[in-house]
């Protein structure tokens, strides 16, 4: 297990070097280099089942090292005639994908500033007093949205409760919407959750702005699919078009379910004027010129002005393998999500059905019975799943053998998530993942019952 003591040392490696000659110097750095990737996560590793991002595609690695030699400046034509151009037309095969034909869109470095960006955006449209303005936001929302909202000054931040589905409590929504029409307060913002980080589970649209419908109120609607942008590569991309050419913008994150390198994350909008505006535009004249086409001035309708080219690994990565290659990709998401569920059939209960890449479960203690929810368990049995699946993951965090991540949700008890979007995750992969998981279900378990492995 990793230590403080370790990284103390990986890191003191470097201290003094400059006064060693150079072969010794670069001896150094080599030794550095070798035990900083020794302690840190191999995220190239299928076993690697923690995070949302996972190992990155070559193509892409291979963009990225181009365009940092070059090192341009991705805000003008001028300084970067070719990479300003790769992010318009990546953007303009992004817009039809996800429904908005007539849209527009920018890349940013990662789905928080893109966050910031549509509260921004949300917030010129509505031109409103900020002290009467109103988001809304789930329990189950990124927090960065709740930060964009205080960045942007609005004070009046409210969070609708989930359901234990992991969606959006429609009748709590209904009664916050009632009590904000009611106080005179402007609703200008609402995010929709398409793929929460814990769950991957998705907010019903339709139900939600039927709800706005119902008090004829029209916030900016923000569909957060850093995550879960994946099923618009999907069998149900049709579905989910539809579902967001009802919103204003939407945030995609390239790096974590297409495996673009970090960090690479598109905000596109409906309303393609809406980018440009009196604020976003400011006109610095020593950058943006009368002679630049303005449509590869980027920055104009950025929060940035320095920008590093985030598109051009995701447009080399489209033009190397094509769209299909990134259809499949997903594809084969969804058989590890389903691979892996169906192995795990035996005193497992999932916290929600897996919709998306995320599986969150708890093993149930051997006494008990497998009931069809978890609300179905008395108080002290909810008690002995949690110190059960707590056990279960503290003995995999020791171990070493794989990695996976621990959550609680809605007071209920912690379980185990495992994130199943990697390439080289293979079916034989996966059955010795599930009877490693079983091995350590049976060591912890207080009775016997019958092994899987």
């Amino acid at each position: 297990m990793l230590t403080e003591q370790d990284i103390d040392q990986c890191l003191k490696m470097l201290d003094g070097i400059y006064t060693l000659s150079e072969p010794e110097r670069l001896e150094r750095i080599e030794k550095f280099v070798k035990s900083t990737l020794s302690i840190t996560p191999d995220i190239y590793s299928p076993k690697n089942l923690k995070y949302l991002f996972s190992y990155p595609d070559p193509i892409g690695v291979f963009a990225d090292f181009v365009s940092n030699y070059i090192n341009s400046n991705i805000h003008t034509e001028e300084c970067s005639p070719i990479f300003t151009r790769c992010e318009v037309e990546m953007v303009e095969t992004l817009l039809p994908l996800v429904g908005y034909p007539e849209g527009d869109g920018i890349f940013y470095p990662g789905g928080t500033l893109s966050n910031l960006a549509s509260v921004f955006l949300a917030v010129q449209r509505a031109k409103v007093n900020l002290g009467q303005s109103v988001i809304l936001i789930s329990d189950h929302s990124h927090y960065s949205v709740e930060k964009a909202a205080i960045i942007c000054g609005i004070k009046n931040i409210i969070k609708v409760k989930t359901t234990t589905k992991g969606v959006v409590d429609i009748e709590h929504l209904r009664e916050l919407v009632s009590q904000i029409k009611a106080d005179n307060l402007n609703l200008i913002y609402f995010c929709c959750v398409m793929g929460s980080t814990t769950l991957g589970t998705f907010d019903p649209v339709e139900k939600i702005l039927e709800i706005f419908q119902e008090f004829a109120i029209k916030p900016w609607i923000h569909f957060d699919a850093a995550w879960g942008g994946g099923v618009y590569f999907s069998e149900d991309a049709g579905f989910y078009r539809k579902l967001s050419s009802l919103s204003d913008s939407i945030v995609l994150d390239f790096h974590k379910f297409l495996s673009a390198p970090l960090l690479c994350s598109v905000l596109l909008v409906k309303d393609k004027s809406v980018l440009v505006d009196e604020v976003t535009a400011l006109n610095g004249n020593y950058l943006f010129t009368s002679n630049q086409n303005i449509k590869y001035s980027l920055s104009l309708k950025s929060l940035q002005c320095s920008r590093e080219a985030y598109a051009f690994k995701l447009w080399l990565m489209f033009k190397h393998h094509g769209l299909e290659h990134f259809q499949n990709l997903i594809q084969k998401y969804y058989e590890n999500q389903e691979e892996l569920i169906n192995k795990l059939s035996d005193r497992v209960l999932y916290v929600v059905e897996p919709q998306y890449f995320n599986v969150g479960l708890w093993f149930i203690p051997k006494e008990m019975e497998v009931k069809e929810t978890i609300t179905d368990y008395t108080a002290a049995e909810i008690d002995k799943i949690d110190q059960l699946n707590l056990a279960i993951y503290d003995q995999i965090v020791k171990d070493g053998f794989m990695k996976v991540n621990s959550y609680h949700f809605n007071n209920l008890p912690l379980f185990i998530r495992i994130i199943v979007h990697h390439g080289n995750l293979t079916t034989d992969m996966i059955s010795e993942i599930v009877a490693y998981l079983y091995k350590i279900y049976e060591s912890v378990g207080s009775s016997p019952c019958k092994s899987l492995i």
